[in-house]
């Protein structure tokens, strides 16, 4: 076979065999991959709408979980002890403030919370230096009796409903539906 006859043959080849668009198979193929890209991009919006639903509850679980400790330190100050030592009362506002400053630490920066945070800050040194002025001179005893009690009732009882106001402002985030 010589060149032209190759060229010949070639040529009858191509023309006799119809474009692969004029084919069953190529619709039949482009189909299932059109259908087949759809339900990607519908998966993937799913997906990414699910993730942001789980971010979102997680969130209000993790908020749910600080309310429930901020429900134990109202709690604790409601039962204060008429007799209380200024020993009781130096650990026990040293526990609420650990507990209130962890606690609150991530949400200090956030609109709506800020001002309560410094708020519950302030009410914490306020009754600290409160607890400072009663504090007993020897260790045999203290001056008056009761002297920690009255000196300190005042400012736990504040240091609570500050408490109570940002768990108030906690539940209302966790009730708002955006």
């Amino acid at each position: 076979m010589n060149e032209d006859e190759i060229f010949k043959l070639a040529k009858a080849i191509v023309d006799s065999t119809p474009p692969f668009y004029g084919q069953p198979e190529f619709w039949i193929s482009a189909f299932i991959g059109i259908v087949g890209i759809g339900f990607s991009v519908k998966a993937y919006m799913e997906a990414k709408a699910a993730k942001i639903a789980a971010n979102q509850a997680g969130k209000t679980v993790k908020i749910q979980s600080i309310i429930i400790e901020l429900t134990e330190i109202p709690q604790r100050l409601d039962k204060l002890n008429y007799e209380l030592t200024f020993s009781e009362a130096r650990d026990l506002l040293s526990e609420i403030s650990r507990r209130t400053r962890r606690l609150i630490a991530p949400f200090q920066e956030s609109a709506g919370l800020s001002d309560v945070c410094n708020a519950l800050k302030f009410a914490l040194d306020d009754a600290k230096l409160a607890l400072e002025g009663v504090r007993p001179q020897n260790t045999e005893s203290e001056s008056q009796p009761n002297a920690v009690y009255f000196a300190m009732e005042g400012h736990f009882s504040n240091i609570s409903g500050v408490v109570a106001e940002i768990m108030g402002l906690f539940e209302k985030r966790t009730i708002e539906v955006d």
